[in-house]
């Protein structure tokens, strides 16, 4: 049985994207994708899903440090709710779409690529997909883990 899982770190300038394994054990970064505009950023999401026959969704939910919701998170649910819209029509609907916790995933994206003395333009380009691969592989390690 397939477990694999795409992960989502949306931004308004460039969503990150990491698909894990197979098994859904292992997070891997992959190319981001430039978010021009809502639902073309959400056709090439379902277009990866579908090329990859992921079996879920998980979409970083930027959530304050106070627990409480930001102007990111409103965004990021508009995303989700134009996302649905999206894949609602296809034999897709029905792969469940998680919100995870992405709190200081960017901020551990940069330290990490700082320490591998990555420039700086490089660390632009990679970012928002070593970010995304992060929360996936927290998501991951959890529901393996019988944590979540």
């Amino acid at each position: 049985m397939n477990k694999k899982v795409i992960c989502i770190d949306y931004g308004l300038k460039r969503i990150g994207v990491a698909l894990s394994d197979d098994r859904g054990a292992i997070a891997f970064p992959r190319s981001f994708i430039i978010n021009e505009n809502l639902s073309n950023s959400a056709a090439k999401l379902k277009d990866i899903i579908i090329a990859e026959n992921v079996s879920s969704v998980v979409v970083g939910m930027p959530i304050g440090l106070s627990g409480q919701q930001s102007s990111l998170s409103i965004e990021t649910e508009k995303f989700i709710d134009e996302f649905k819209k999206t894949i609602e029509n296809l034999l897709i609907n029905d792969i469940p779409i998680i919100t995870y916790d992405e709190r200081f995933s960017t901020a551990q994206a940069r330290r990490s690529l700082i320490d591998k003395d990555v420039n700086r333009k490089k660390r632009k380009q990679t970012i928002d997909s070593i970010a995304a691969s992060f929360i996936l592989q927290a998501y991951l390690d959890g529901i393996n883990n019988n944590s979540i």
